[in-house]
């Protein structure tokens, strides 16, 4: 219902003039004011805290290599490259396939320069160290995924690192060569490896006294004592 514009009374919306004080009124009727809106109170809310960056994945850094070798029947071995992470050690084992070319050019190498049996055996484990040397420049994850047979063991695993001195006859030759045995909560592994003061040095700097030396070893294959 309108109202007048005057003295607020009611009127009929086609009426001219007001019934109650004769005021003349506009056709377009006036509206009640409305009600002013209130204001909506302001609630205390504590702020969502920001969220911190990602933190970049753990880099796992490969501190070296060693170049192992698995024991079989007949002389043969299969042979294995140790990668030495900041965690863990990684058995990457090095297939035929992988092998075939750098062996078989390392093998025509010494044919042609007119090396015997044991100078080209010693050139092939030459061409298979040169290529436990990728492992340095690869990321750890994919030297364990790179062959269905590559297992890890975790550092803290390790309970003892055994060394061995054995001696190889190499025509007549002698040389020495150390037979590795790493005792773990995942079990006993035992590999053949190249007396190499590198590599037990690398050893023993992620395992400490964890690693067992031979009784009165003096280096290159010297005894002190037994």
């Amino acid at each position: 219902m309108p109202y007048c514009e005057k003295c607020g009374a009611e009127v009929n919306a086609d009426s001219n003039f007001c019934r109650n004080c004769g005021a003349p009124q506009n056709k377009t009727p006036v509206q009640a004011p409305a009600a002013a809106p209130q204001p909506t109170p302001v609630q205390n809310v504590t702020p969502a805290p920001a969220q911190a960056p990602a933190q970049a994945a753990d880099s796992e850094p490969v501190l070296g290599v060693l170049l192992l070798r698995k024991p079989k029947s007949f002389g043969r071995y299969d042979t294995f490259t140790g990668v030495v992470t900041a965690q863990r050690l990684i058995f990457a084992q090095m297939t035929n396939d992988m092998l075939k070319d750098a062996i078989q050019q390392a093998r025509d190498q010494a044919k042609a320069e007119g090396k015997g049996f044991w100078g080209q055996w010693g050139d092939q484990m030459k061409a298979s160290f040169g290529y436990t040397q990728r492992y340095l420049s690869m990321a750890p994850s994919a030297a364990l995924a790179e062959t269905a047979g590559n297992f890890d063991v975790k550092h803290g695993a390790v309970r003892e690192v055994k060394l061995k001195l054995k001696d190889v006859n190499q025509g007549n030759m002698e040389s020495h060569e150390f037979e590795l045995e790493i005792q773990s909560a995942a079990g006993k592994f035992g590999f053949r490896m190249d007396e190499n003061k590198d590599c037990v040095q690398l050893l023993k700097q992620v395992y400490g006294e964890r690693v067992k030396m031979p009784r009165g070893y003096f280096g290159h294959g010297f005894k002190i004592g037994f």
